[in-house]
């Protein structure tokens, strides 16, 4: 009996022994497994978070510099500076949006109101702040004369968008200047060498107003006229903000001239040529500068507009990037760019690169800025010796269904339509 207790004993231990070992071969209990399950989604959270923590501290570090917009977003010309406003806007929110920019911008826009008082007002509050390091400026030249001094005072780099006064440029030696829109002289060049040689308009009237735009441009196409062979019989003065023009006209109907040219921007220029049609001077050439150059001439004139020829700005549809700049505009615009909309975001462009180089000083960006040369919407941007772009390009323009059209892709050009004078 004890021999045979001894086995079973024996027996006994062996299967203890071999229970334990299958105990510790056997799979997790499932309430091991959702624990284990539970803990890998846990440590990839407190990854991504930490990552994200990384990334906001980067955000956080990035020191935050103002740059600034100033022109007229009130006002009779306010769709000219709303449609900059938002080209110059587009271009900060594209740089940006990348995240890869070394800092973060926050952009300062002012009013001008299309007047010097204001202006100067505007270019003092955004030179005052120290943390404003450039400024993008003005289409109104008699704003812009005001205002270069107060840049120059301060060290801020000014580049224009808009006014083509060449005084701007050419009447000081402020290396804080530069323009990237093309001169009043080239644009009136351009208007004489169309009306005189290529339409054969050689007797002229010249009304402009007597801003020092107005003047300007009076001055620049009688002398183009002239040289061409053309003649100015006379030239009349108006003042912004006039609104009755009929003794003028009746002296200019007298005259008998070939075309009319208006020196000054959109309201006055669209109430001349409106108010010239029911003088009964119909059979004539209207031609204006780039101040008349906004959608809002052809709603004001209407049909009586049709035929009228503004000698402008770039042609934004020329180019690729023009494509591009127009097609990104109206995703995120409803107001139109207007003429000086390429422009604008071109002077976004150029003042963000020279801070992304040389850092916010305000001296060394305006050193940058001279130095270099810059590619944009409107093409190879190259400063002359003074601050002015050599090129962007000037385009004849004719008033189509109230929309200023590329003469050469008008039905004036193909000869669908007849100009009012022939």
């Amino acid at each position: 009996m004890k021999k045979s207790y001894k086995g079973l004993l024996v027996v006994f231990s062996l299967l203890l022994v071999l229970s334990f070992v299958f105990t510790a071969c056997a799979p997790a209990a499932p309430a091991e497994e959702a624990a284990a399950e539970e803990a890998a989604p846990a440590e990839e959270a407190e990854e991504v978070e930490v990552e994200e923590e990384a990334e906001e501290a980067e955000a956080v570090e990035k020191e935050t510099v103002k740059i600034a917009f100033i022109g007229p977003l009130t006002g009779d010309n306010a769709a000219v500076g709303i449609g900059a406003q938002n080209s110059f806007e587009l271009k900060v929110n594209e740089v940006l949006e990348s995240g890869d920019y070394p800092y973060n911008v926050e952009v300062v826009y002012e009013d001008d109101a299309s007047d010097p008082a204001t202006g100067v007002a505007a270019a003092n509050k955004v030179c005052s702040d120290p943390d404003v390091v450039a400024a993008a400026t003005h289409w109104n030249s008699p704003v812009g004369l005001a205002t270069v001094s107060v840049f120059n005072k301060f060290g801020v780099a000014q580049v224009f968008w808009g006014t083509i006064h060449s005084d701007i440029v050419y009447g000081n030696d402020y290396k804080e200047v530069t323009r990237i829109i093309p001169t009043s002289l080239q644009s009136n060049e351009l208007a004489a060498e169309w009306a005189v040689n290529k339409f054969d308009v050689k007797k002229w009237v010249i009304i402009n107003d007597t801003t020092d735009y107005g003047t300007k441009n009076r001055d620049e196409f009688q002398s183009s006229v002239e040289k061409r062979g053309g003649e100015v019989l006379d030239t009349f003065g108006i003042t912004v903000g006039q609104q009755d023009f009929a003794a003028v006209l009746g002296k200019v109907k007298a005259l008998e001239p070939e075309g009319i040219y208006y020196g000054g921007v959109v309201t006055e220029g669209a109430g001349v040529l409106l108010q010239a049609k029911k003088a009964g001077i119909t059979d004539v050439m209207f031609m204006g500068p780039p101040g008349i150059q906004s959608d809002t001439y052809g709603e004001i004139t209407g049909e009586d507009g049709e035929g009228a020829f503004c000698s402008g700005t770039f042609d934004v549809n020329s180019t690729e990037e023009g494509i591009a700049f127009v097609e990104a505009y109206n995703a995120v615009y409803d107001e139109p760019f207007e003429q000086n909309g390429p422009y604008a975001y071109d002077s976004a462009a150029v003042i963000l690169e020279a801070l992304a180089e040389v850092g916010p000083d305000r001296a060394a960006i305006v050193d940058y800025i001279n130095a270099n040369s810059f590619s944009g919407v409107i093409g190879d941007i190259i400063w002359d010796e003074y601050g002015q772009n050599t090129t962007g390009g000037l385009t004849m323009y004719v008033n189509q269904d109230g929309v200023w059209t590329k003469y050469e892709d008008s039905e004036y050009a193909d000869g669908t339509r007849t100009l009012p004078w022939e």
